[in-house]
């Protein structure tokens, strides 16, 4: 009989650890948030007509911003491209609606403005601009030479190392 009873007592002790420690293990996993930033981009064309068929090179700068940043753990979004006859002599921001995306809940926004060459296909210079529009403010604009990505076989891959660069500058915002 001693026996039996030494046995329950152990089983209780077993399963009090148990709770325990699923209780903590619950505690811990329910205490910290699930939190990603909301990035959206914005590739603009200059020096394109509307009638110029898609440029391979814009949908390249796209999709490197979409793949990153989603596998970064962002929540992506992006509007269609936009094209304009001329480089715009002001402010590039000017064309995206800084407070109907903050009032969407973006975090980011990040612009891309490919400057082509007229009836050319290739791009003679892309400024890339971050904006955190929780703290409104500009946090990075950077020009870069197309020279750098122009292997036809390779420029996505060089795009995708510079746009992971850029990921440093998504911090959290909350």
């Amino acid at each position: 009989m001693k026996v039996i009873l030494s046995f329950e007592k152990s089983a209780d002790i077993y399963h009090m650890i148990r709770r325990l420690v699923i209780a903590v293990f619950l505690t811990l996993f329910m205490s910290f948030g699930a939190w990603a930033s909301m990035v959206s981009f914005y590739v603009i064309e200059t020096g394109v007509s509307e009638e110029t068929e898609m440029l391979q090179h814009s949908v390249n700068w796209e999709n490197a911003f979409l793949d990153i940043f989603f596998d970064a753990g962002h929540i992506v979004c992006n509007a269609p491209i936009l094209r304009l006859d001329k480089k715009p002599s002001g402010d590039i921001s000017n064309m995206v609606d800084m407070k109907d995306a903050r009032d969407s809940g973006i975090d980011f926004v990040l612009i891309a403005q490919i400057d082509y060459e007229t009836n050319t296909r290739a791009p003679k210079e892309v400024i890339c601009i971050i904006y955190n529009l929780v703290t409104k403010e500009k946090l990075l604009e950077k020009k870069i030479s197309p020279d750098k990505f122009k292997k036809a076989k390779g420029e996505y891959e060089d795009i995708k190392t510079f746009v992971r660069g850029l990921i440093p500058y998504f911090g959290e915002t909350r």
